[in-house]
């Protein structure tokens, strides 16, 4: 008998009063990430600025992703693999009026997983929630502004 993984998935979606090469400069500069979410520490990004590849850690997992699919200022999705969890996060950026409403979905798989589901999906849930109210405090402060690459 062997165990089958488990899977997961959360997504949510925010408007944020700043335009879409904004969000977009702040997804996609991978390299400072840490400077928005300070639940991420980027361990390495080649190259430098707009990476295929990156290595990264988060709540004590190092993940080692590829950015699997992009249409700069519209859409966004990476692929990581870390101990036991194959992942993905897509972004989707959606110019209304003045600002972006901003779609986001992760889905995970792996027996990682399966040690506490229910408490792991929750987490899941609440790390995407705060992780585009970050990307949301980043993309509307006025200080250290973002410029369009």
């Amino acid at each position: 008998m062997s165990l089958q993984p488990c899977r997961m998935e959360a997504s949510d979606e925010l408007f944020i009063a700043a335009p879409p090469h904004r969000v977009w400069n702040l997804l996609r500069r991978v390299e400072r990430w840490h400077q928005w979410n300070l639940a991420v520490r980027v361990l390495k990004a080649q190259p430098m600025i707009n990476p295929m590849r990156f290595c990264w850690k988060a709540s004590g997992i190092r993940f080692h992703s590829e950015i699997v699919a992009e249409r700069p200022t519209r859409t966004l999705q990476w692929k990581s693999v870390g101990r036991g969890i194959v992942a993905r996060r897509s972004w989707m950026l959606l110019p209304e009026g003045s600002g972006t409403r901003v779609i986001t979905h992760a889905e995970a798989e792996g027996l990682a997983l399966c040690i506490r589901p229910e408490a792991t999906q929750r987490l899941l849930r609440l790390q995407t929630h705060q992780l585009l109210a970050a990307l949301r405090h980043a993309a509307e402060s006025t200080r250290d502004p973002i410029r369009a690459n």
